[in-house]
């Protein structure tokens, strides 16, 4: 029971801290300012409450669409991370639109301690109310919230320490990251029920880092890791790499040629 607490912290607890620490860094001190820490307080305030709400109607969603309705639930909502991490890693480098861009923000915090907090609530309760040995319980739930949040901090001071020191925006590519981890679950879904084709696996890494084990279950939070990945997932997670690092590579390359332009203009 002590084992089974604290993966399950590892793997629907973890990703709340991972979007928290990389959003925090997404802006800087100057731009998170009284408002906007407002705004993150009722964030959070509403999260928990949705999370319980909706863990209470997980069943009934998924009996919804001849019962593929809580995958595709979830896909919607990892979907909608992934596009609004775009929009914020594409003008991560533009001080304009800060206001739309911590609302996005807000959004994919929302979003994710939803969908997980709702899932780590279920299957809690559902552990809780099996638990036999309340004690061990109690010490699984101290000791992952404790490893959940010592990942977060060590997380957060060596991601700001990459920033400083090697490039400004590594903690922008780990939200990228991150959410194409979030994409690849949804992938994973809509194959389950058979809207995306399957295909059989490129190679299965299983054997050097199982996807069950405490440290498959962290690199399946940073970065989407699977042991058996499709054609497809391998080539949805390129992908959606390439496509935002080009688009913006093509915006820091239109702005000088734009300034050149009115420059002349003028």
């Amino acid at each position: 029971m002590l084992i089974n607490t604290v993966l399950l912290f590892l793997q629907n607890a973890l990703p709340i801290f991972i979007i928290t620490v990389l959003l925090l860094l997404r802006f800087s001190s100057e731009t998170i300012n009284k408002p906007s820490v407002k705004w993150l307080a009722l964030s959070l305030i509403l999260v928990v409450t949705l999370a319980v709400i909706l863990s209470y109607f997980l069943e009934s969603i998924s009996q919804a669409v001849d019962g593929k309705g809580i995958e595709l639930f979830l896909s919607s909502g990892f979907l909608l991370v992934y596009f609004f991490s775009i929009i914020l890693f594409v003008h991560k480098n533009s001080n304009r639109e800060t206001a739309i861009k911590i609302q996005l923000a807000l959004i994919m915090f929302l979003i994710i301690g939803c969908l997980n907090g709702a899932h780590f609530i279920l299957y809690f309760t559902s552990y809780w109310s099996k638990a036999q040995q309340v004690q061990s319980m109690l010490i699984g739930l101290i000791l992952g919230g404790g490893i959940c949040l010592s990942i977060a901090i060590l997380f957060y001071f060596l991601l700001k320490y990459a920033d400083r020191r090697f490039h400004p925006n590594t903690s922008s590519y780990f939200l990228l990251f991150f959410t194409i981890g979030q994409l690849m679950h949804a992938i994973v879904l809509l194959q389950q029920i058979d809207i995306l084709p399957s295909s059989q696996s490129l190679w299965d890494s299983g054997q050097f880092i199982a996807e069950n084990s405490e440290l498959g279950r962290l690199l399946t939070v940073l970065f989407g890791y699977e042991t058996t990945p499709s054609l497809l997932q391998f080539i949805t997670y390129a992908i959606a790499f390439i496509i935002p690092v080009i688009i913006n590579l093509l915006i820091s390359h239109a702005k000088p040629l734009l300034l050149l332009f009115r420059g002349e203009k003028s």
